[in-house]
């Protein structure tokens, strides 16, 4: 007979499965792909809630991180926090090919403190300061999220969400080890004030929000938020305003039915035409042009 010790172990295992395999269910990773980008490609400046991976396997491609350039060459990888701005722009003659991923942070930094502050990429992802890390992958982290894009697109294969999820994991591991031992360091927005005032503009796109709303809720005038804001993040506030918003409605383009004018009133705009408008200044291309190409591939 199944002793009651055995039994509730039993029990117990299989309700860790159950939380598990409903955990690894869920739609973590927005994607995951092998790119190549032509010589002279450009992708103006955007930002996105979603962590960001880049990693070099052939050429070289300049990665604008808050108006900073870095050159990320084969070898090197590049992980962009939430909200930051940046754009790429390939300068040389020959393709850049890396290996992309954008996935949620939003199922991973609700762990323990305790854990944030041993694991140490969990910690950048919640401190609120941290823009991007920068630093040489190894073997085994190249083949971590190789085994990602893999089954992200592999739609016809059984768990291929759930098996991408668990590599999601791994992957956060080996990027901590890494980040023990790199000599680069994680590059930061180190001012309370520019932290306090993108996370408003972030939670309140939706909201017709201007520079004097962003202002009076960190409690500085207008010309003190502009000051700070310019030098800690390399742009004005009305920029990241609009550059967030633009953001925003790709994500609207991309998985929701909402028309064009539907959008543009849901952020705010006063009219379509307008919204067009800013739309094409931070992305090169139309709303109407954006969803016909229908690509999450930014």
């Amino acid at each position: 007979m199944i002793s009651f010790r055995i039994l509730s172990g039993v029990i117990a295992v299989k309700r860790a499965v159950e939380l598990l395999y409903h955990e690894l269910e869920q739609n973590m990773i927005y994607n995951a792909l092998e790119r190549t980008l032509k010589p002279g490609y450009f992708f103006g400046p955007h930002c996105h809630e979603n962590m960001e991976i880049c990693l070099m396997k052939e050429g070289e491609c300049d990665i604008i991180i808050n108006g900073e350039s870095i050159t990320v060459h084969k070898g090197e990888l590049m992980v962009i926090f939430s909200h930051m701005i940046h754009s790429f722009h390939v300068k040389s003659d020959q393709a850049a090919v890396f290996l992309q991923i954008h996935f949620s942070p939003e199922s991973l930094i609700a762990a323990d403190p305790k854990v944030n502050e041993n694991i140490k990429f969990l910690h950048y992802m919640t401190d609120a300061h941290s823009a991007y890390t920068f630093h040489t992958f190894t073997e085994q982290l190249l083949s971590c999220v190789e085994r990602i894009c893999e089954e992200m697109n592999n739609e016809t294969g059984v768990h291929h969400v759930s098996l991408a999820n668990i590599y999601i994991y791994e992957m956060l591991f080996l990027l901590s080890r890494e980040i023990e031992q790199s000599v680069r360091e994680v590059f930061s927005i180190n001012n309370p004030i520019a932290i306090r005032a993108i996370h408003f503009i972030n939670q309140n796109m939706d909201n017709n929000i201007a520079l004097d709303d962003v202002a009076q809720h960190c409690n500085v005038t207008t010309r003190y938020l502009s000051k700070i804001f310019k030098k800690y993040v390399n742009t004005s506030v009305n920029d990241y305003i609009c550059i967030a918003k633009v953001d925003k409605a790709m994500n609207y383009i991309s998985n929701t039915e909402l028309s064009i004018t539907e959008i543009s009133s849901r952020l705010g705009f006063s009219s379509a035409q307008y919204f067009s408008t800013v739309f094409k200044k931070y992305s090169g291309v139309t709303p109407k042009e954006f969803k016909t190409l229908r690509t999450k591939d930014i």
